[in-house]
């Protein structure tokens, strides 16, 4: 019992801050805290939100393939500009070019024309870069496909056409930090 209350009182006169979560990994974590904008995923990539003021977030529950996004802090046209991080699962593995291309098509039939296609290059990453605008709802979208293995992780920026040149250049410092870090399946 003297133990117990010695180490109690210890706790309360001598308080350390620690920045351990109960559990690695967790929500009170620093690896995943959305207070320091770093997003580290199980699938051997990191992201975090650069030199911006975006807000990192979890991904909402109903979208399983989302497993992160980042907000600006405030709206634009009505609108808050989002990058959203993407994870897709292959079943096998498969050049870039040609992950892309069979999805790419389908942007005409969706109501999205294509500004621009183009394979990049930033960080060491190959990684193939599609601008597209909806021709309905006046949206702008920029994403970034990565692939490695069998992941392709799909980075999403999307804002009101109007804003879109200002919201372009936060998404892409947000971008610039993706990184692999350990080989995946």
């Amino acid at each position: 019992m003297k133990l117990a209350v010695l180490c109690i009182l210890f706790q309360l006169v001598w308080r350390v801050d620690t920045w351990a979560a109960p559990i690695p990994g967790t929500s009170t974590s620093s690896l995943i805290s959305s207070e320091s904008g770093k997003f580290w995923s199980a699938k051997g990539f990191r992201i975090h939100s650069g030199q911006t003021d975006w807000i990192q977030r979890p991904a909402p529950k109903d979208i399983p393939s989302l497993v992160t996004l980042y907000r600006a802090p405030t709206r634009v046209n009505g609108q808050q500009p989002a990058l959203t991080v993407r994870v897709d699962e292959l079943a096998r593995k498969q050049a870039l070019q040609s992950y892309v291309k069979k999805w790419m098509r389908d942007y005409s039939r969706f109501g999205f024309d294509v500004l621009t296609a183009k394979q990049i290059k930033f960080n060491s990453n190959s990684a193939f870069l599609l601008d597209i605008v909806s021709r309905e709802t006046n949206m702008q979208l920029r994403q970034v496909v990565l692939l490695k293995q069998k992941t392709a992780v799909i980075l999403t920026c999307r804002d009101h056409r109007s804003s879109f040149a200002k919201t372009v250049q936060d998404c892409n410092e947000i971008i610039k930090t993706f990184e692999w870090v350990k080989d995946t399946n």
